[in-house]
């Protein structure tokens, strides 16, 4: 009955239906209503259901549970219906009710599989019989759903059974369905054991008091069981609120997958099993599809399919791939023919692969447009046979439960090798261990000699760098796809940010030998709901697989962190944050990716300056040219082996617990108390064994925390024992040492030395918040005997005010090293404002995310009316800005103001909001819109503070300078 829907990135976001097509009677339309937002909310989406009136629209969410939610009204003409889409679309539609989130569907109802698998394990069923069994339910109960199945069949179904509600009620009836099941779609579909057969069904409900068919006949009636023979729901939603005629098969193999994953957490841990959410799957196989020649012939494989995710996704893209090409609708023939011939899966685990199996056949009677009578719905085996198109590559000696080389060993058949058009995954990501050493020595020979055989000067040195088992499979996933074919990937982020000589090499060969056409960055999206119990920083990677040309650039995308819309599971990709980057020009450079993820090419300008200001790396001139030791304290970890640390006992301990804020009172801390520790950090073989413990000392905090009031670093003018929370840097026996330490301190405490660190560092900011010593050692640091004198008078005066923790210390300090370092204070204030917008701390991006205030706005138009001042003036005119006042009392995803010669005034504002500024805006997905019109340009900026920072203003001037300052000069 619904008349359309309005999509957001192409995902249904809103549907509508027309008020004249609903019921007469009030109680009748609120019935159909309730109706249709159970049954969409069945979709899985996070989407809304409108009524459509004349010059009104009434809107909710759409719910599987909540009855309490009221209808939106919004009337045409006022602001709140103007930018009613594009607020909808952010997740800042602040009167209409947010709704479950697009992983509500997926939660419940992996709840509910597992609470029946997990019911039928403790009856003592067989781990791979309750797979099947629970699938079994599930297929029955989509057949009925679609009715695929009628109340017509039930007699070729289970005979003896009186509904189809009942066929698996007991011991007969479900032997009979299965072998129904068997008959009409396929032999090898989940099988069982003893083939489920009548005898198997009935030792089955002898040995578990016939409790085993009320959790299976629970989920075909749509009823929730709980003990012997009794139903109770227990779940925000049930079997019964389930519509499967609805419910996306994607849907149920992400279910699946992740049950699979905890099922067999460990060992799914040691081989990198990781779940890959629908979204994700939809994002990476539709741009991986987009402009592929030919597409919908395509040979699709996934080399690691798990439940088969991404081969479902891949199934329907192909399905309209052919609609599109033929304009016919493919039926069951042709359907057929890409399920068999142009979808490939290869994986580790048997019990996966029936999962992969399950999905495809479900999505090829989803997509047959008349899939009755059910006989002729019958499928040829997937997994065995002539016609196999999914494949366990584990060996039979493969006996272990951690990593094995599975797809990628030499025992898989070269005939695979240039067969597939598109090769896609999301393969494992977790380092291999010590543990399973012979296992990465394996998979290091074979991408040795992949890239051995693109080039045998790169292939000599190269290394898989440490022992992940994800870049073995980009590798052979050269072979596997045609030359000139698509390579899309579900990635570490690591391979990116990751340095040390073997990463950085790695590194260099994929970008020489691989044509990497875009890299969706999304170590920002870590932890937040896009994708779910995903620490890890991640991206999406997409090629060509060929050698690219010497002067080749990527797209290079990081979507910000959004915290609402993060939140709701989405992610936001802006059009203009789409960078184009010049691989040769940038292979040397290790940190550019990670630069360009959390900054601007603003700050990329600060971090050459303070590499180019003449500084050494710190360790470097510590340890080599003034001839001192740095160290991380002492370890204790008891259950690890122990060393001799009594000597420790002569020095005060300091810990983090010691509630030190800038100085160490030796006097006020406890002796350390200890015979032993894991690492002492004592060398007895060095002249001075406890120099590492010598005074002075500058200790370094490893997670100093948002706030530098609260003290990053540490000064102690004697000897110290302390452990390892603190990176230690003696001062002992050098004619300077305690101004070194308190210089080091000093800068320790400077936005310049964290900055440089989170443009930088491959963990700082997208994996975690700590400081890593190699971040320190790695800052160009200007030596202190290159300092003129009354510049070190000047580091005396600062370290003490620091000591005596005078809160105008700190503007003081980065004042102080940004003259040090040749900044000005344009390059201080853009240090600022990423760190504000950017702290490591605030990992889900709440400050950036916050609406600007007044006060900020304000200063951000000031900035921009200065920049622009001077050129208007050669121009002999003045320029003005205005905030758009409607825009201020509307509810507008954008703030909007009017740049334009003082005293013009641009008229039809309202209009060109609406009917240039908005439609631009939703289609681009842009953060800021800029419209030329008669006198003046129009400026929405997105309301997040992110995009109002005074450096945010410089770079929207050089836009208006580069594309539009040329409509004044007239």
């Amino acid at each position: 009955m619904l008349d359309g829907v309005a999509e957001n990135q192409d995902r249904p976001l809103l549907f509508f239906i027309n008020e004249g097509r609903l019921a007469s009677s009030s109680d009748q339309q609120a019935k159909q209503l309730a109706d249709m937002r159970r049954t969409l909310a069945c979709r899985g989406d996070r989407a809304y259901l409108a009524v459509i009136r004349p010059g009104s629209l009434s809107v909710i969410p759409v719910s599987l549970t909540d009855k309490t939610q009221q209808w939106k009204l919004f009337q045409a003409g006022t602001g709140e219906a103007l930018t009613f889409f594009s607020r909808l679309a952010l997740g800042r539609c602040e009167e209409v009710p947010t709704g479950p989130d697009v992983e509500f569907l997926f939660q419940e109802m992996f709840r509910l599989v597992e609470a029946t698998a997990t019911r039928l394990e403790q009856l003592k069923v067989k781990r791979s019989d309750v797979l099947s069994l629970v699938g079994r339910a599930l297929f029955f109960r989509f057949l009925t759903d679609r009715s695929i199945a009628t109340d017509g069949d039930l007699k070729k179904i289970a005979p003896n059974s009186d509904s189809l509600l009942h066929c698996f009620d007991n011991a007969e009836n479900a032997a009979a369905t299965s072998q129904w099941l068997d008959k009409t779609f396929n032999g090898d579909f989940l099988p069982l054991t003893d083939e489920g057969n009548f005898g198997f069904f009935e030792s089955l409900g002898r040995r578990t008091g016939q409790r085993v068919f009320h959790h299976l006949g629970g989920i075909v009636r749509g009823e929730e069981p709980v003990g012997d023979d009794g139903f109770q729901l227990r779940l925000p939603i049930d079997w019964g609120d389930l519509d499967f005629a609805h419910i996306p098969v994607g849907l149920l193999s992400q279910v699946y997958e992740k049950l699979s994953w905890k099922w067999d957490s460990g060992n799914a841990r040691n081989t990198s099993v990781h779940y890959t959410p629908r979204n994700i799957a939809a994002t990476l196989v539709g741009e991986a599809f987009d402009g592929l020649s030919n597409a919908h012939k395509a040979r699709v494989l996934d080399p690691a399919c798990g439940a088969g995710v991404f081969l479902v996704v891949a199934f329907r893209r192909l399905y309209r791939e052919l609609w599109e090409e033929t304009n016919l609708r493919p039926q069951t023939a042709a359907i057929r023919q890409i399920l068999e011939q142009q979808l490939t899966g290869f994986d580790i685990s048997d019990s996966a692969l029936k999962l992969t199996a399950l999905s495809l056949y479900l999505t090829a009677i989803e997509l047959d447009p008349d899939p009755s009578p059910p006989e002729k719905l019958k499928f040829k085996a997937l997994r065995h046979g002539r016609n196999a198109m999914l494949f366990d590559w584990r060996k039979e000696d493969d006996k272990n439960d951690g990593p094995v080389v599975g797809s990628l060993g030499t025992h898989v058949p070269i005939s695979f090798n240039s067969s597939f058009d598109l090769v896609i995954c999301n393969p494992p990501w977790t380092t291999i261990s010590e543990k399973y050493k012979s296992v990465a020595e394996e998979l290091n020979g074979i991408s040795k000699a992949i890239v051995a055989s693109l080039d045998p000067e790169i292939g000599t040195a190269y290394q898989n760098p440490n022992s992940v088992p994800d870049v073995p499979f980009l590798w052979k996933s050269s072979q596997w796809c045609r030359p000139d074919g698509r390579i899309a990937m579900a990635l570490p982020a690591r391979t990116l940010f990751k340095q040390g000589s073997a990463a950085l090499f790695a590194r260099k060969a994929i970008f020489k030998l691989i044509e990497v056409t875009g890299i969706i960055n999304a170590s920002n999206l870590r932890k937040t709901k896009v994708w779910p119990d995903m620490d890890q920083p991640f991206m999406l990677l997409f090629a060509r697989n060929r050698r690219p040309k010497s002067d080749y650039k990527t797209h290079f995308i990081s979507p910000h962190t959004d915290y609402q819309l993060n939140g709701l599971g989405e992610m936001r990709i802006d059009s203009q944050s789409s960078q184009r980057v010049e691989i040769n020009d940038n292979l040397e450079t290790a940190w550019i990716w990670k630069a360009l993820a959390v900054g601007t090419a603003l700050d990329i300008e600060v971090v050459h300056k303070i590499q180019a200001a003449g500084g050494k790396p710190l360790e470097e001139y510590w340890t080599q040219d003034l001839n001192l030791i740095c160290r991380n304290g002492y370890k204790v970890e008891p259950d690890q082996p122990q060393k001799d640390a009594s000597s420790l006992k002569a020095f005060r301990d300091l810990r983090p617990s010691s509630n030190v804020q800038f100085v160490v009172d030796v006097s006020k801390l406890e002796y350390f108390n200890r015979d032993t520790a894991c690492r002492p950090r004592i060398d007895d073989k060095a002249p001075d064994p406890l120099r590492v413990y010598r005074g002075p000392l500058a200790l370094i905090k490893e997670n100093p925390g948002a706030d530098r009031t609260s003290g990053w670093a540490l000064y102690c003018a004697s000897d110290v024992a302390y452990n390892q929370s603190f990176y230690g840097y003696s001062g002992a026996n050098h004619p300077e040492g305690d101004l070194l330490v308190r210089y080091l301190q000093l800068f320790v405490h400077s936005r310049i030395w964290l900055h440089y660190a989170l443009l930088t560092s491959a963990k700082l900011g997208v994996e975690r918040p700590n400081i890593y010593k190699s971040d320190l050692d790695n800052f160009p640091l200007i030596p202190l005997e290159s300092i003129e004198e009354s510049e070190k008078r000047k580091i005396q005066d600062l370290s003490d005010r620091l000591h005596r923790a005078e809160k105008q210390v700190f503007a003081d300090i980065d004042l102080f090293f940004g003259r040090l370092y040749g900044l000005t204070k344009l390059d201080v204030e853009v240090i600022e404002d990423t760190l504000t917008v950017r702290e490591p701390n605030d990992e889900l991006g709440v400050r950036a995310s916050k609406v600007p205030s007044k006060p900020e706005i304000a200063v951000f138009l000031k900035r921009v009316e200065s920049i622009l001042r001077p050129l208007f003036k050669a121009l002999g005119k003045s320029p003005e800005l205005k905030l758009w006042q409607d825009a201020e009392q509307q509810p507008s995803p954008f703030i909007v103001f009017t740049l334009a010669e003082k005293g013009t005034v641009l008229n039809d504002t309202d209009a060109i909001f609406r009917d240039a500024a908005l439609p631009l805006a939703h289609e681009t997905g842009a953060t800021r819109i800029i419209k030329e019109t008669q006198g003046g340009i129009f400026i929405g900026i997105l309301r997040q503070y992110r995009y109002w920072t005074p450096s945010r203003a410089r770079m929207l001037c050089a836009e208006i300078i580069r594309e539009h300052l040329v409509m004044f000069e007239e």
